[in-house]
Parts: structure tokens; sequence; C-alpha cells
């Protein structure tokens, strides 16, 4: 007589099972949609449907126990969330290294002293040095971005106006880079040493490998004077930002920076110090004690198409101290 009262005790647990399942499938579903119809993702079969889906519930775990976990940055969705590593793994066009015959062209040092000097706020977002967040599509090419906004941001000291130059012309001419399949910040700056930039509505971006054009199109601007590699410590980096905008490297290939949506990403749990991606430094937050970077894949990624990242000693935090750049119109100040 005691049998039946277990077995209805086990099929109200095996009842309870199911609807739990199938709640939880539920909301993965309702999630799901929301993020297609959000980032207007659309699927060529039914196959694709629920490989991407797969991927999406995996992404999502990952960005619930990080913020779970109650660290000084979140994570969210965003258009890469249904991507793929390798997919993904293509944005990140950065090159580590300078071509021995790009090292020929003698790209210097910032002429700087890397002295530990106070550190004060600065942020040029808003101000003419800092054109509107923009997106490099599927295409390698964050070093071109990088290097186009440090460009805009020298251009714009020395002649008091914002002009928009073309990425696509160095993504195109850039030998010592390779296009979409990656380059370099400094070698983008080499390029401009050599051949005058071109304005972005004259040399429009296609985020893929094309032709080069610049003999072809008109410019009515200088060549770039200088160009300087900032030397490696926090104390370099932030000295150089004091005169303007810094095209710098960082270590992007991991789920921190992926899924990034707001607040500092931290030392605490460090993305790694490989540098493979390219972006721009626009300022220093004090309370904060964290550089203010822009990324250049979209208003849709991160905090409007920016992230902070906690001012490291060493290589710093996501590597952001080591391999950086800077467009200089005129060096006497420094």
């Amino acid at each position: 007589m005691k049998v039946l009262p277990i077995l209805i005790a086990a099929g109200v647990l095996t009842a309870a099972y199911f609807t739990l399942s199938s709640s939880t499938v539920d909301e993965l579903d309702l999630q799901f949609t929301q993020f297609t119809t959000q980032f207007d993702k659309n699927y060529q079969s039914e196959d694709e449907y629920n490989f991407r889906r797969s991927i999406f519930e995996k992404n999502l775990k990952v960005i619930n126990e990080h913020n779970a976990e109650g660290k000084s940055w979140t994570l969210g969705t965003n258009e890469f969330t249904d991507w793929t590593d390798e997919e993904y793994k293509k944005l990140l066009g950065l090159k580590s290294t300078v071509s021995a015959t790009a090292q020929s062209e003698k790209i210097g040092m910032l002429p700087t002293n890397c002295k530990k000097m106070p550190r004060k706020g600065i942020d040029y977002r808003g101000t003419n040095r800092v054109g509107r967040v923009v997106s490099q599509g599927s295409c390698g090419s964050c070093w071109a971005f990088a290097a186009t906004a440090a460009l805009e941001a020298a251009y714009a000291k020395e002649h008091g106006e914002f002009v928009k130059f073309s990425e696509q012309h160095i993504v195109d001419c850039d030998k010592f880079s390779h296009g979409c399949n990656g380059g370099l910040m400094a070698n983008g700056f080499i390029h401009w040493m050599r051949h005058a930039p071109i304005l972005e509505k004259d040399y429009e971006y296609t985020a893929k490998d094309g032709k080069c054009k610049e003999d072809s199109i008109d410019t009515e601007f200088d060549v770039l004077p200088f160009g300087y590699r900032v030397d490696v410590t926090h104390e370099c980096l932030y000295e150089a930002l004091t005169h303007n905008v810094v095209a710098v490297s960082i270590r992007a290939e991991n789920d921190k920076f992926r899924h990034y949506e707001s607040g500092v990403i931290d030392v605490e749990d460090d993305c790694g110090t490989e540098i493979d991606h390219g972006v721009t430094l626009v300022g220093y937050d004090e309370d904060e004690d964290a550089w203010i970077v822009r990324n250049s894949w979209g208003l849709s990624w991160g905090e409007e198409g920016y992230v902070k990242i906690r001012r490291g000693e060493d290589y710093g935090v996501c590597g952001i101290n080591q391999q950086n750049a800077q467009a200089v119109y005129d060096h006497s100040e420094y």
C-alpha cells in the first residue's frame, strides 16, 4: 500500500520537471526572437535558425554567468551573439608587427618623456577631434578605422575643424597591411606620409578589399607630416593622450570584450595581453581610473560604441599599454 504514494510523488516531480524545462525553452525562444528582431537577423533555413539559436544559447549562458558575479562591468547581447568564434575573429584584424620595409620608413618614437604626470580627466568626445561611431562591418579593418580616427583628430587639432577621411583608402592602398585580412595603424600613418589622405565621401567604405584608386581621386590635403609610436607603459600612453587621440592596440578575442555592455573592464578578470584589435583612445576617466575607448563596431555594441578599460600597470588591462601610435601635424609642443 506504500507504493501508490511513491508513484504519485514521482509523477508530480516528473510533471514539475517537464513544466520547468518547457518554461526554460519558451523563455529562450522568446529571448532569441527578441534578439533576432532587435538586430534584424534573417536566416536562410530552419537548420541555420537552429544553428544560430544554439550559439545564442551558449553565449547567453556566458553573459548571465558573468553578470551574476557582480564584476565592475556587465555583458549583454549584441549583433555578435549568434556568430561563431571564427566569424568573430575575422573582425580582429590587428597585425602586431611592422614589416621590415615599413620600419625603413622610420616612423619614430613619440618625443615624450613618459613622466609620471598627475592624471586628470580627459575626454575628446563632443569635441571636433572625434567623429561619430562607425562600423567596420565584417571586414578585419579595425586597424584602418583606428588609424583614420587618429588622423582626423590630428587634422582637427591643427586646422580647427573635423574632416571625415577615408578608411577604404588605406584598406585598398596600404601595401604594408592586408586590407580586410588585417594591418597596423602605424602602417596607415606611413602611407599617409607618402600619399595624402582622401575624404570619405570621395572614397567610400565598402567593408571589402578593392583595387587601390588613390591615383584617380583628387585630394586637396597635404601628406601627414609625422606618425609616431607611443612607448610602452601607462605613463607614456597618458602623456600621449594629453596631446591628442591615440590609436591603440588591445586584446579582444575573449568573451569579456565580445559581449561588453557597460562598466569598466578590470584587471580583476584580465582579458589577456596578446593584442589583436585596433581601437581609438579618446579619453581618461579620473573617477573610474579608466581609459575611454571608441570601438568600430557601431552604436549597438558597448556604451553606444564605447568601452572603458581600467588603467593598469605593465602591459595594461587587455594589453592596452603596449603597441600604440599617434598622428601628428605639429610636434613643437612635445
